[in-house]
């Protein structure tokens, strides 16, 4: 009965990581601490204890992971930044090759950046391609672009 304690406290200790996370990380742990804790109640050696603990959260980690892993897939929700790539913005502060300039998009004003070495006139409209950090990276609308737009 030396090792309840500890089943006990490794129960607690994995619950609450697994409460401050948003993935599932130590819920076998915390139930193979539980069959531990069962087995220091019977009063089994220490050795099956620790046994138990280890092939039960082995075989409970080697089933649900991979469905865990299936259901939690492909859950991002885009935010409204996501929303702005692909969209047209115009530019209210020139973009001059490498040097930040501005752009309103659905509103808001953005810090935009070019990946070409190109000045983009204030006036002009360009199109969001891609978001780092807090910048759009735009691209001016080639002829093209503007007849579709």
């Amino acid at each position: 009965m030396g090792y309840v304690f500890v089943w006990l406290g490794l129960v607690v200790a994995f619950v609450i990581a697994e409460a401050l996370t948003t993935q599932f990380i130590s819920i076998w742990f915390a139930v193979g601490s539980l069959v531990g804790l069962f087995f220091g109640f019977i009063s089994a050696p220490s050795w099956l204890q620790f046994l138990a603990f280890a092939v039960t959260s082995a075989i409970l980690l080697a089933l649900t992971k991979p469905l865990v892993r299936k259901l939690t897939a492909g859950r991002s929700t885009p935010t409204n930044a996501d929303r702005a790539i692909g969209e047209t913005a115009l530019v209210v502060m020139e973009i001059a090759g490498g040097l930040a300039g501005q752009v309103k998009i659905n509103g808001l004003t953005w810090s935009a950046v070019s990946p070409y070495d190109v000045v983009i006139p204030v006036g002009d409209r360009v199109i969001v391609r891609a978001i780092e950090g807090v910048k759009l990276i735009v691209e001016p609308i080639s002829e093209k672009e503007i007849l579709e737009v």
